[in-house]
């Protein structure tokens, strides 16, 4: 079954965008910000404020409202063609994924479960969706459509929990990471031990595994480019969250933050990443290596 919603964002975002213009007006930055993610070119965010989803250019700041619906909004996420916007929603209690085109239209609710099935991100030809969810054992990371339909189990056992799923552009490869410390924890900081989360991927074509890091510490929440580019965060510097990269195949610090950075979103395109820090986005741009505040 898929329900359908009809989205009126047109006209909430010019009523719901009045407030947050006299904030900017008044000099005050809009704070406890969660979830940003970037439209395929970077020009577009997306984030979650006060339980709804809010979109802004990247450029002048001005946020209008896209959902108005019950529950949380959250971990919305950019197809790659740029022609939809998916997320996770706890309209019904518990979380579902939902989608609705990025012009404006119905919203569709792609998954129907009791347990918790939060948005990860969108296989390169925009047509599945990657989620993790608590309705079978533990948790692990499930597929489903974009038109709807059963889900799938990317990996059974007991024991398999990925999450944090990214598909790489090129060969398919599944990046992710495997721990309780990166699902159940990530805003615990400082922790090493024997469930510390490192950089995973499986291929499966191929049937081959692979593990990118080895830090005793926290190495999580990948996100990758259309050039296969990946970013994530690591503790490694100094006990906070930086944003890193791989070059050469070698793990690269990016930022030397002393206050934690939250889940960054690269754009397609390569050229941003976004993440939180503080509970204000912040824009790391690619080319530059700068990081800046996005004032809305």
């Amino acid at each position: 079954m898929i329900m359908k919603i009809y989205h009126r964002w047109i006209l909430l975002g010019m009523i719901f965008c009045i407030p947050l213009a006299s904030k900017a007006q008044d000099n005050q930055k809009l704070h406890f910000i969660t979830d940003p993610t970037l439209s395929p070119n970077g020009e577009q965010v997306v984030f979650t404020y006060e339980n709804d989803l809010w979109q802004a250019s990247t450029q002048e700041g001005k946020a209008f409202r896209l959902t108005a619906m019950e529950g949380v909004e959250s971990h919305p996420r950019f197809s790659p063609d740029g022609r939809w916007l998916a997320f996770s929603s706890t309209k019904n209690g518990s979380a579902d994924v939902f989608v609705m085109p990025v012009e404006g239209g119905e919203i569709t609710q792609l998954t129907w479960h009791d347990g918790n099935d939060y948005l990860e991100s969108w296989s390169w030809d925009s047509q599945n969706l990657y989620f993790t969810s608590d309705r079978h054992n533990q948790f692990t990371t499930f597929k489903v459509q974009r038109t709807g339909g059963t889900p799938v189990r990317l990996f059974d056992n007991y024991f398999n929990t990925p999450h944090h799923m990214v598909e790489h552009p090129e060969d398919g490869s599944l990046y992710f990471t495997e721990s309780w410390e990166s699902y159940r924890f990530p805003q615990r900081k400082r922790y090493k031990g024997a469930h510390n989360p490192d950089i995973k991927s499986y291929n499966p074509q191929t049937k081959s595994y692979k593990e990118h890091t080895s830090y005793i510490g926290k190495d999580f929440w990948p996100t990758i480019d259309r050039k296969g580019n990946m970013y994530f965060v690591s503790d490694e510097y100094n006990d906070e969250y930086n944003l890193y990269t791989f070059e050469n195949g070698k793990k690269k610090r990016l930022t030397g933050f002393d206050r934690s950075v939250d889940r960054p979103q690269v754009s397609a395109n390569g050229e941003k990443v976004v993440f939180c820090k503080g509970y204000q986005p912040f824009l790391y741009d690619v080319p530059s290596g700068q990081t800046s505040a996005l004032n809305l």
